[in-house]
């Protein structure tokens, strides 16, 4: 009973995500997921609460594991001595998004919902938290090198905040045009590159 339990839940999540890829999260319908999986509206009610439950059961995994990565690296970064937060700043960043590639086209589906189909969900302001602890992270980090003596130059909370949505919304960018892995990777890192360079200007490095 319980796998033929599972593989009626499994065919509702297939159905679901082509009804959310279909017409986005605001406008997908429980009765057409309901008549996609051929099941009964009671029934798919009696297994998810709402659409905002299916869409989140489709996302969650890839989305935590790459926010909890995401936090983790800004983490271990911020506890390195000034010195060396300077010193890797830019490779660091590199080999981070290196990882967080990898862990997007492991997980395209999710973040192919996250990104273009999530409008109305929850998950509609994923890459603004992103942007927002880049940002808090940033002046963390102009701070730091500054108490240590460095001469860096302050960047004003608004244009970093602006740069950093420029940068993750164009890191995600590669989903919202479906571009092969190999693709993302060279243009990702010209978009980093690009960006370090910026803020080498920028901070007077």
């Amino acid at each position: 009973m319980k796998t033929k339990d599972q593989s009626i839940n499994l065919k509702i999540l297939q159905c679901a995500k082509s009804e959310f890829m279909d017409k986005g999260f605001a406008d997908a319908s429980m009765r057409r997921i309901a008549e996609k999986a051929g099941v009964t509206t009671g029934m798919l009610y009696s297994r998810f609460a709402d659409k905002e439950e299916i869409f989140a059961e489709l996302v969650r995994d890839g989305a935590d594991k790459l926010y909890g990565f995401f936090m983790n690296a800004q983490n271990a970064f911020a506890a390195f001595p000034p010195e060396k937060q300077h010193s890797e700043m830019h490779s660091y960043v590199d080999k981070e998004m290196d990882v967080m590639i990898d862990i997007i086209y492991d997980n395209f589906d999710a973040f192919k919902l996250i990104i273009c189909k999530s409008g109305g969900s929850r998950y509609h302001d994923y890459v603004d938290k992103m942007v927002e602890v880049e940002t808090k992270n940033t002046k963390r980090f102009i701070e730091c090198l500054r108490e240590s003596g460095e001469k860096i130059n302050n960047v004003r909370a608004d244009l970093s905040h602006m740069l950093s949505s420029a940068m993750f919304n164009g890191v995600f960018e590669v989903v919202a045009h479906d571009l092969p892995k190999e693709d993302a990777v060279m243009y990702i890192g010209q978009l980093m590159e690009f960006f370090n360079v910026g803020w080498d200007k920028l901070l007077g490095l």
